[in-house]
């Protein structure tokens, strides 16, 4: 028995020091300045032997219409040319909440999102240029469409650029 746990001790102790976590924001949020919305974009991620797991946290405000909306979930994105920085990704889950007086009546919503990209790793800090695609499987198109028109921000196709910080 202590042999085992002693093995499970070494090799989470040796997985560890290949993982690293990411903390960045959306640098197209300052979009936000020229338009009558507020749209922000964080993430933390943890990465290891070619696969990352990230939870997005995600806040959106219309100075135009009375609707509040913020999202989370979690998203597993694989690195399939290993030191390329090129990947792809799913969203597991995504869920968001409206609130507001022109919230839409069901006010929580499950959602999808795909998403590819390129990670350039710097020591201490990373940059992202990343294509995703909101909704791909069309499931709550009605509750979309009533975001994308008080936040122009959710269109069905978003180019982003993460920054932020990397510890190895």
């Amino acid at each position: 028995m202590r042999r085992l746990i002693s093995f499970t001790y070494i090799l989470l102790i040796a997985s560890a020091l290949y993982a690293s976590w990411q903390l960045g924001a959306d640098l197209r949020s300052i979009d936000s300045v020229f338009l009558k919305s507020l749209r922000l974009d964080s993430e933390i991620s943890y990465s290891w032997d070619g696969i990352r797991l990230s939870i997005p946290f995600r806040f959106s405000h219309s100075f135009s219409h009375e609707l509040n909306f913020a999202e989370t979930g979690l998203n597993v994105s694989v690195y399939p040319f290993a030191g390329h920085g090129f990947y792809i990704g799913a969203s597991m889950v995504r869920m968001g909440l409206f609130w507001g007086l022109e919230a839409p009546e069901e006010k929580f919503m499950l959602f999808s999102e795909i998403m590819a990209g390129w990670t350039f790793s710097f020591p201490w800090f990373f940059i992202e240029p990343r294509i995703s695609i909101l909704d791909a499987f069309s499931s709550e198109e009605g509750r979309i469409g009533v975001l994308r028109e008080a936040v122009p921000q959710y269109s069905k196709i978003r180019i982003s650029l993460i920054a932020g910080l990397e510890i190895q």
